[in-house]
This record gives structure tokens, sequence and C-alpha cells, in this order.
């Protein structure tokens, strides 16, 4: 799959992380491998990656998420972090095509990390400049929305949940984020406490 906690770019991104930490060259030359199949993903005319779960079920259509968990956002924040570490235009390409698409498609979900709207706000407060700007417009759309709906879980059948990815403390935490994006890092991205933002 395409994305980053089901994805290929989650993958990506761990391996040129260890390959940085550890500093052993072959772990990014792994990355750039599994980059390469999720690109034989790539649908232009969709700007987006597809699902392959849909790929040869009789009758299906072709279905292009834009979540964290597999999809353009989690395919968004890979690409933001790992342009911090790899000079590749490529990248940066998918990262602006992920990006715009995060920002056209990537929300009026649930509010969870994981899949909902205020995890597809991530990728853009971490890509910085105008992709910040739209997240911080999109953020005053979402949070009306929130206060209109209630806090709407990632949970099937909007089931009220306590967890971290799919339920209220993860829409607790990305408040905070919003609140204050430089001092709460970002869950998504794995970021530790006190970690320089990547720009």
């Amino acid at each position: 799959m395409a994305g980053f906690a089901h994805g290929a770019s989650g993958i990506a991104w761990a391996l040129t992380r260890a390959g940085s930490l550890l500093g052993d060259e072959r772990l990014p030359a792994l990355a750039r491998e599994t980059l390469e199949y999720e690109r034989t993903l790539f649908d232009a005319e969709a700007a987006n990656w597809r699902d392959v779960r849909a790929d040869g079920s009789p009758g299906a259509a072709a279905s292009h998420p834009v979540l964290w968990c597999h999809g353009a956002a989690g395919i968004a924040l890979a690409r933001v972090e790992l342009c911090a570490e790899l000079d590749d235009a490529r990248l940066r390409q998918e990262r602006a095509v992920a990006l715009a698409t995060v920002a056209r498609d990537g929300f009026g979900h649930n509010f969870s990390l994981c899949h909902g709207d205020l995890g597809n706000l991530d990728p853009l407060l971490l890509a910085g400049g105008a992709a910040a700007d739209t997240a911080l417009r999109q953020a005053a759309v979402t949070l009306d929305a929130l206060e209109a709906r209630g806090w709407v879980c990632g949970m099937p059948s909007g089931v009220h949940s306590p967890s971290l990815m799919t339920g209220v403390a993860g829409i607790g935490y990305g408040l905070l984020r919003l609140a204050a994006p430089e001092a709460v890092p970002s869950l998504l991205a794995l970021r530790p406490p006190g970690a320089t933002p990547v720009r």
C-alpha cells in the first residue's frame, strides 16, 4: 500500500532515518527502492496514489485515499521528512503533489489523527511556508466542523473511542498541536518532545 502507517512511505521513512542514525548506506538505498515501488501506484489523473486493496476486485472502482495511515496525507508527511534527508528533485515534486492533494481532498471526514482532519493538517504544518498557511486556514474550517458535529472519532459508525490514533485523545492532541505547533511535536512524524522542526 501507499502511505505512512500501512504503506511504503512509512517504510522508506524508517529505512532512511535508520540509515542516517546508524551510518548504514544500504538502508537509504533500500528506501529508494521502496519509493520506486510506491511510484507504480501513482495515478497522474487523480494526482494521488491508488489503494491496492481495490485492485482486481470485480466491479471495484479505483480508490485514492487521502489519509495518514494509507494515502496522500501519509505520503506528503513522508516526503516532507525525506526531503530533509535526501537531495532528490523527484521527492520534492511528489511532496508538492501530495500536499496539494491533501489541501484539496483531505478534509470533511472524522477528526482523528490516523485518518481524519486533524491528522491531515499535520503534513501541511510540517511542510511550512504556503502549506502551513493553508493548514491554518483549513484549521479554522475544521474547528467550526468540530464544534458543529462534536468529537467524531475515526472508528466505524462513528463509535466514540478514548484512543490516541482514532479517538478523543488524538483529537485533543491534534488541537494542542494546532494551538502551539512549535511546542507540541508531531506524533505522526514520530517526533520526540524538543525536536527541531524540519523545514
